[in-house]
């Protein structure tokens, strides 16, 4: 039985790959655990791949373009490629979930550098990770015309 790798984010959560991109497979797989009180990322939006977290245990609160809600155990929500989102865990309790990334892009490179990076998120590495995936993600509600210069400026500053 092969043992699937386990990263832990500067931000409390674990997040244990049970299927990796890089295995040609096209989906990446995890299965994390978010602390109560996380914040979660800030709301982006990925090209191409469609994303996908469905609640274990716990709640998780997503917001997918204009629509907010709550997840509990068995729902499930769907971030189709453009869509602005966003998840937090806000509740009193941790939240265990699966989520997939389809086709697979940057988002193991990224888990991994944050993971090696302690308390400071790597913004060059993860920079580079962008660019070098062909510039899929993006913040929501800044310009990709101003986000794409400044991007490609940290990725060449990143040495690694």
């Amino acid at each position: 039985m092969t043992e699937h790798p386990v990263l832990h984010l500067p931000t409390g959560e674990t997040v244990t790959i049970l299927r990796s991109g890089r295995d040609g497979g096209g989906t990446f797989e995890i299965e994390g655990v978010l602390p109560p009180g996380l914040a979660g990322p800030p709301r982006h939006r990925h090209r191409t791949q469609t994303e996908t977290f469905t609640v274990l245990e716990g709640r998780l609160r997503v917001v997918v373009g204009r629509e907010a809600r709550v997840l509990r155990p068995g729902e499930t929500a769907v971030v189709p490629p453009t869509v602005a989102h966003g998840f937090a865990n806000p509740f009193d309790e941790p939240a265990r979930i699966r989520a997939t990334e389809e086709p697979a892009g940057p988002l193991e490179d990224q888990f991994r550098a944050l993971a090696r990076a302690g308390r400071m998120p790597p913004l060059r590495e993860l920079a580079a990770i962008n660019v070098r995936h062909g510039l899929p993600f993006a913040l929501a509600g800044v310009p990709e015309a101003v986000q794409r210069p400044v991007w490609r400026l940290l990725a060449r500053l990143h040495r690694g």
